[in-house]
């Protein structure tokens, strides 16, 4: 395993152009941390999710066509859920058939049949472009599909 952090030392000498001239000729320390390091996870993980979830909302009145599949209004609530630290998963018509079945008639059935099963973690469900699920979820929920969803 990589160290945790490394740290140079380094003198600067006055004919050394590239890095900043030190008069006094006392040494610098420069602390560095690898780019794999464990520190970095949970940041690494949340820049996923939240760009994942911009990606996902984003995609819903993004189009070569005429017609967006959200209003303004939508969108916008969409957008807030996000900045105000919900997750958005997408999930297709199949997936989403897959693991909850297909006896949803309209997005405030299955809203209230994921609250019922995942509890309040569940923040909004809607249908999108595509005929894909959107569902907003205040934190990761545990089990699936949501432990094992890509956010690519």
């Amino acid at each position: 395993m990589p160290p945790r952090k490394t740290t140079t030392y380094r003198k600067n000498f006055h004919w050394n152009y590239t890095t900043p001239i030190n008069k006094t000729g006392t040494t610098t320390t420069t602390t560095t941390w690898p780019c794999n390091s464990p520190k970095f996870r949970i940041v690494r993980n949340e820049c996923q999710w939240r760009m994942g979830s911009y990606r996902n909302v984003y995609s819903q009145f993004t189009a070569a066509s005429r017609w967006a599949y959200m209003s303004p209004t939508t969108a916008n609530r969409w957008i807030r859920y996000v900045n105000n630290g919900a997750q958005v998963y997408k999930f297709t018509n199949r997936d989403f058939c897959n693991y909850w079945g297909n006896k949803f008639a309209n997005p405030r059935m299955a809203y209230q049949y994921l609250r019922n099963h995942y509890g309040s973690i569940i923040k909004d469900v809607t249908r999108g472009k595509g005929n894909c699920w959107l569902i907003a979820c205040t934190r990761t929920p545990t089990g699936r599909p949501f432990m094992n969803y890509n956010w690519f």
